[in-house]
C-alpha cells in the first residue's frame, strides 16, 4: 500500500530591521550676486563700459552746439537698459558737414548704460551721422579750446586720415611711394608722412550721394539692402564749373579707386583694386549741373569682421571730407558666397 505523506512548510518573515537615514548636511544659503558684478552669458556687463576716445576724424558731421531741448523716448528694458532721447540743438559753429551756424537741428541719441544719461549745459562738440534718413548723435564732449584745437585738425583732414604720434597717416600708407608721384607737387596744408600724398578735399557747391544698388535677385529675409553694391554720385549743383581736388583724373579716366575710401568698424580702407597714383593726375572738373558716378561693392573689402547669421554692418563711403554712412543687412549664408567670388576677381 502506497502511503502519501505531505509536509507543510511554514514561511517565516525575517526580523524587521530599522535603518535610520543618514543625517543631511546643512545647506548654507548663498547670497545672490549683485547685479552687474559679473557678466551674464550672452549679455553685456551691467557696469558702464570703459569710455573710448572719440575718433573725430571719422565722423560724418561735427558741430559746436548748445542743447536747447531734451525729449525722453522709450527705454528698452535690456541689461543694461537703452535710454533714447531726442535732442534739439542750436548750432554755433560747423567743423564738418553742410549745416549752417545759427540754425537748429534735431537728432536722436541712444545710450546703453545703467544710469540715465545726463546731458551737459553750455557749448558742446557734437558728432552726428545721417543713417537711413535720420540724424543720430554718436558722441559729444564739452567744448574747450584745447579740445577744439585737436578736433579742428581732425576735421581739416579727409575722412580716413589719422594723426599718430604727431604724424599724419592716410588710408593709402601701405602703398608707400606708389601712393603719390614724387614729380607732382600740390599746394596743400597737410601731407601723409608715409607717402607724401597731400590731403585733398572736395570743397563746397557739390552734392555727394550714395545709393544702394538693387540686387539682381531679391530674396526675402536675406538681402533687403542688396548684395553690397553702392552707386556713388557727385554732382555740381552750382552755375559755375567746379574742380574736385579729392577726385583724381588721368586723361578722360576718373580714378575712383584711387580717390574713394571706405570706413568700417573703426578702420579705413582704400578701395580694393587700388594700385596707387604712379603718374601725375588732375582734379575732375564738373560743368554746371554735371554728374559723375561709379559703383563700388563693399563686400570686396578684406579686413572687417563679417557677421555670422543675419546682422547689420555699417559702411561709410568717403571722398575727401564728404561721406555717406550706409547700414547693410548681412546674411552670412548668402553674402559669404558673394564675398568669396569677389575675392577671386580682385586677386
Amino acid at each position: 500500500m502506497a502511503v502519501s505523506l505531505s509536509s507543510t512548510v511554514l514561511a517565516v518573515d525575517p526580523p524587521k530591521v530599522q535603518i535610520k537615514p543618514a543625517p543631511r548636511l546643512a545647506i548654507q544659503p548663498v547670497p545672490r550676486p549683485v547685479p552687474g558684478a559679473r557678466p551674464l552669458p550672452g549679455r553685456f556687463p551691467g557696469q558702464p563700459a570703459k569710455p573710448q576716445p572719440v575718433q573725430w576724424g571719422e565722423k560724418q558731421i561735427v558741430v559746436i552746439a548748445t542743447i536747447i531741448d531734451i525729449k525722453q523716448g522709450p527705454t528698452a528694458k535690456s541689461f543694461p537698459p537703452i535710454y533714447n532721447h531726442t535732442l534739439t540743438m542750436k548750432i554755433e559753429g560747423v567743423l564738418r558737414g553742410d549745416h549752417k551756424a545759427g540754425s537748429d537741428l534735431t537728432a536722436n541719441h541712444s545710450a546703453r548704460q545703467q544710469q540715465k544719461p545726463v546731458y551737459p549745459k553750455g557749448k558742446v562738440i557734437v558728432a552726428l551721422s545721417n543713417v537711413r534718413g535720420g540724424l543720430r548723435v554718436e558722441a559729444f564732449e564739452e567744448a574747450n579750446e584745447k579740445k577744439l584745437d585737436s578736433i579742428r585738425l581732425a576735421c581739416e583732414l579727409p575722412l580716413g586720415w589719422k594723426s599718430m604720434n604727431g604724424k599724419l597717416i592716410s588710408p593709402w600708407a601701405a602703398q608707400k611711394e606708389r601712393a603719390w608721384p614724387k614729380a607732382q607737387k600740390i599746394d596743400a596744408k597737410h601731407f601723409c608722412s608715409a607717402t607724401g600724398r597731400p590731403a585733398l578735399l572736395v570743397g563746397g557747391g557739390l552734392s555727394y550721394t550714395v545709393e544702394k544698388v538693387p540686387p539682381s535677385k531679391d530674396i526675402k529675409w536675406t538681402n533687403p539692402d542688396g548684395d553690397g553694391e553702392y552707386k556713388i554720385i557727385v554732382t555740381n549743383s552750382t552755375a559755375k564749373p567746379i574742380g574736385i581736388d579729392a577726385l583724381r583724373q588721368q586723361g578722360k579716366r576718373i580714378l575712383w579707386k584711387e580717390s574713394l575710401v571706405i570706413l568700417c568698424q573703426g578702420k579705413s580702407y582704400a578701395i580694393p583694386g587700388s594700385v596707387g597714383l604712379l603718374r601725375p593726375t588732375q582734379p575732375v572738373l564738373l560743368k554746371p549741373g554735371q554728374s559723375v558716378s561709379t559703383v563700388v561693392n563693399a563686400l570686396s573689402l578684406e579686413g572687417p569682421s563679417w557677421p555670422k547669421g543675419g546682422y547689420r554692418i555699417e559702411f561709410q563711403f568717403c571722398l575727401g571730407e564728404r561721406s555717406s554712412k550706409q547700414s547693410f543687412y548681412y546674411m552670412s549664408r548668402h553674402h559669404d558666397v558673394i564675398r568669396s567670388g569677389l575675392k577671386k576677381q580682385v586677386n
